[in-house]
């Protein structure tokens, strides 16, 4: 049995926006029994979401909540990535804390250089994506891991035929194809010169845009923006050829691209240009030291590509699977907890909530209810469980009774099951616990 407690990721990136490496492995964590939670950090774009959403029995993600009161005595695992948090992650007290160095600090990563020494000395656990990565950790840090990226191989793999996205519809083969930030390490020079040299096939690209501004415009070049994962194995389907086309830097010298395994889950070849982690693969993937080579390489793709390659690098893509890259590192934890001679406290997934659960059963919901109360609190109530509320000037509502400022209703907003109070007014409401006036979430 794990004696994991809680494994605690701080708040870096979204975890609804351009999933990478992060939000992956926690996923996973929790899919193995692991009671994770992952401090949202959203998108400035995206809707603010506020309180904790239960992405699955064991996984809460908490939107603008401190985690802190739900802790209460359990000292988590925290396991970070962004090497400014080394010292903000003292406040969850950490029973072992878990450095993931993910990126060189150099080039468009040099803002992390100032704590990335600290972050890898005070870890108790290192674990690095690349060759270059762990050689840097190791030499500061004995107790440094090498766990390269991944891919969701059952998300990529094409089971079923996927219909083609209506934005490529009217783009014909061959297609050329790129899935990831549209960033400063990607060459778009060379995009632009082998466009150029290759008027008759396509090249589609994917994902926003980061810190660029002007794009090379060519008719055979197709922009075509950011895309929600769920839906990029469609796009995947779509393309002939999957490209790395990133520069040389210090920064890429140290990139295991998760796009190499993600295309290689597809099936599809890849054609990429002079990285050292795709040197090691290159009797499967198509290694460009120059231009010359990397538009023959995309020639060389699509003249030979056949059922056996693609079964070569599918199965190579399934050994290499967030989920078994999540075992890895949770029996490096788990070791690391056990030298320390610390034993796991009993501790339930749903006493998140038991704060907040209602203290008398009223009626039966045929679905399950979740009201958002405040950013601070919610209240989740299970098929067969009921409870009751108030609302200024204290007449007490059940979920039966219908007034004009108590309602639920299933759209973008308030997800099927929400109960949302409209009027600008404080929200009572009463447990066995807590009897507490908030300030309203929705309105």
């Amino acid at each position: 049995m794990s004696n994991i407690n809680c494994i605690l990721y701080p708040p870096t990136v979204d975890f609804h926006y351009l999933v990478q490496r992060p939000q992956h492995l926690i996923k996973n964590f929790s899919e193995l029994g692991v009671v994770s939670f992952f401090l949202n950090n959203p998108h400035l774009h995206e809707h603010q979401r506020r309180g904790i959403e239960r992405i699955n029995p064991y996984l809460f993600l908490f939107n603008g909540v401190e985690p802190t009161e739900f802790l209460r005595d359990i000292r988590p695992v925290v396991y970070y990535s962004a090497t400014a948090h080394v010292d903000m992650i003292k406040k969850y007290r950490p029973s072992l804390v878990v450095f993931d160095s993910v990126d060189e600090p150099s080039d468009e990563f040099a803002g992390w250089r100032p704590y990335y020494h600290r972050a890898v000395a005070t870890a108790d656990i290192v674990i690095t994506t690349s060759d270059k990565l762990y050689k840097m950790a190791k030499s500061i840090n004995p107790r440094s891991f090498l766990v390269p990226n991944a891919c969701d191989y059952e998300h990529f793999s094409p089971s079923t035929h996927l219909p083609i996205p209506a934005d490529m519809r009217g783009i014909n083969n061959p297609v050329i194809g790129y899935i990831g930030a549209i960033a400063t390490w990607v060459d778009l020079e060379l995009l632009d010169r082998v466009a150029a040299r290759l008027p008759h096939f396509n090249f589609v690209m994917l994902g926003p845009l980061y810190n660029v501004s002007e794009l090379p415009q060519r008719p055979n070049l197709h922009w075509l923006g950011f895309k929600d994962y769920k839906d990029l194995p469609a796009y995947a389907q779509a393309f002939d050829v999957g490209l790395i086309p990133f520069k040389l830097s210090s920064m890429t010298e140290s990139v295991n691209p998760i796009k190499m395994w993600e295309y290689m889950a597809a099936g599809m070849p890849v054609v990429a240009t002079a990285l050292p982690e795709v040197y090691k693969l290159q009797e499967l993937i198509y290694y460009s030291e120059n231009e010359e080579e990397f538009i023959e390489n995309i020639r060389r793709a699509l003249a030979t590509d056949n059922p056996f390659q693609r079964k070569q690098r599918m199965e190579l893509a399934r050994q290499n699977s967030w989920s078994a890259r999540a075992v890895e590192i949770l029996d490096l934890i788990e070791n690391a907890l056990a030298e320390k001679g610390i034993k796991k406290t009993e501790y339930r997934a749903d006493g998140i909530m038991d704060t907040l659960l209602p203290d008398r059963a009223y009626t039966e919901f045929k679905e399950p209810f979740r009201t958002s109360l405040s950013p601070f609190q919610q209240v989740l109530v299970s098929p067969g469980s009921g409870f009751r509320y108030s609302i200024y000037p204290g007449k007490e509502y059940r979920d039966r009774d219908r007034v004009r400022n108590v309602w639920s209703r299933a759209d973008s907003a308030f997800p099927a099951g929400d109960i949302a109070v409209v009027q600008k007014s404080g929200f009572r409401y009463y447990t066995q616990r807590h009897q507490k006036e908030l300030g309203l979430y929705y309105g």
